[in-house]
């Protein structure tokens, strides 16, 4: 009986120390806080416990920064990744788009010339009719010089037709079919064209040479007043070209005194190698000249 005494009475004395301590210690900060709240004795110390504190505190909360610093710059480099992706995307069909945009900036260069092709040559009659027609084929061989165009028949295409770009004569039809013809060009070897000085009005007949950029004048006198510089037209003579279209420059003029005739070579205003839209051209007397019995056949250059 004693011994339970005497642990019993342990017992709460030790819980009135630890109740006796819990109330000194809850006065005391009730204390320290009213103090703080009053008189603000604590905000130096605090200052000075933080600043002593703060490197330990970094230190702790490196590592979390550290693996957010990593995980941003993951974060950013795929970023840029997909943006870069992204911009190389848009800039390849932004360059397709400005392809296509220039091709067709000067497919429509090409037909405002060919459309206000009266007004360039200047002499076309006004009761021409013309009409576009796109080249589909080439034979540029130099005993050939043809062209295949994607108008025929069923658009009223016919053989001698003449044909030409927005810079002067291309030459003729040769043949058609109902949905497509073929042009034989002034540069082909089996062509010839009556033309005309627009500066003196000498004429003569230019042939082709086998060479696109090239042209030959037949019978000129070596007294001819023909000189670099000189632009031959059609004379009209013939009835299959009309007055007035341009067809080629003078380039060079030989003329020797034994010869009876002097070598004149030509530069085709037209563009023969270049031109992709054509006009085909029905002069005023179209008709007259598709039911003379000679215009079954396009003029051309005899040995």
């Amino acid at each position: 009986m004693s011994a339970n005494n005497t642990s019993q009475g342990s017992i709460f004395r030790k819980g009135d120390t630890l109740t006796l301590k819990l109330v000194i210690v809850t006065l005391l900060s009730l204390v320290l806080i009213a103090t703080d709240h009053r008189l603000h004795k604590s905000y130096q110390f605090r200052s000075w416990i933080e600043s002593v504190l703060l490197p330990a505190q970094q230190l702790i909360n490196f590592p979390n920064i550290f693996s957010l610093w990593i995980l941003e710059g993951v974060r950013s480099y795929e970023t840029l990744q997909e943006e870069n992706a992204s911009l190389r995307k848009r800039n390849l069909l932004l360059l397709h788009q400005l392809q296509k945009q220039e091709a067709i900036e000067s497919e429509n260069s090409r037909l405002r010339k060919l459309l206000n092709a009266s007004f360039i040559f200047g002499t076309v009659q006004k009761d021409d009719k013309v009409r576009l027609a796109e080249i589909i084929a080439v034979d540029l061989d130099a005993f050939s010089q043809e062209v295949v165009l994607n108008k025929g028949e069923s658009d009223g295409v016919y053989v001698g037709q003449p044909l030409m770009d927005a810079t002067g004569v291309m030459g003729q039809i040769v043949r058609t079919t109902p949905y497509s013809s073929t042009a034989l060009l002034l540069s082909s070897p089996r062509h010839s064209i009556p033309v005309q000085s627009r500066r003196n009005g000498l004429r003569s007949i230019a042939i082709g040479s086998g060479h696109s950029n090239r042209l030959k004048l037949r019978f000129v006198p070596t007294e001819s007043d023909l000189i670099p510089g000189d632009t031959l037209i059609t004379s009209g003579l013939g009835g299959r070209f009309p007055y007035g279209y341009p067809v080629g420059i003078v380039h060079s003029v030989d003329a020797q005194e034994e010869a009876h005739f002097a070598e004149v070579i030509l530069t085709p205003t037209a563009q023969l190698e270049r031109s992709r839209e054509v006009l085909l051209v029905w002069p005023d007397t179209a008709l007259t000249k598709r039911a003379s019995p000679t215009s079954n056949s396009p003029e051309v250059a005899t040995p």
